[in-house]
């Protein structure tokens, strides 16, 4: 299957744990293609430091809930602690969107929920597969209007 995963870090030094991430994802699966790094304002939750977002194209043979559950573990080794919803972390990986499919379970969403409305997490998508849409409607997410200028280009991931 074909999948962007969405990253982002704001505690520690960010951009080595978005480049450690991809470096976990690339060894278990092909990494097609790479994002920009985005300084972006954190949306939600209590008062923390901004982040560093970014996103891989990926072809796995896994399905769906075995590519998360090995998401999960890649934020597990690099000290990621849920502590309180929508707080600071030193690693997020987000299944953002799948080719063609849709999932809904008390576990996984995909397409991601929220993806249409955090510029963070649609600029670097459409980046890495701009031809990218919604499996529910066909509707590109390219036609999608979003504020750009929320994302601070830092550099190469």
């Amino acid at each position: 299957m074909r999948l962007v995963v969405g990253l982002g870090s704001n505690l520690g030094d960010r951009l080595a744990s978005l480049r450690s991430a991809v470096a976990s994802i690339a060894g278990a699966h092909e990494v097609l293609a790479r994002s920009r790094v985005y300084e972006t304002d954190p949306v939600g939750g209590p008062p923390q430091p901004n982040y560093l977002n970014a996103a891989v194209l990926v072809r796995s043979t896994l399905e769906a809930a075995p590519f998360m559950e090995h998401l999960l573990a890649i934020e597990t080794s690099m000290g990621r602690v849920r502590k309180e919803l929508n707080g600071p972390r030193t690693i997020d990986l987000d299944m953002l969107w799948i080719d063609g499919v849709t999932i809904a379970t008390d576990t996984l969403r995909v397409p991601h929920p929220r993806l249409v409305e955090r510029a963070f997490a649609l600029g670097p998508l459409l980046e890495v597969a701009p031809d990218a849409s919604d499996p529910r409607t066909k509707h590109p997410y390219s036609a999608l209007r979003f504020d750009r200028n929320t994302l601070r280009d830092v550099g190469q991931l």
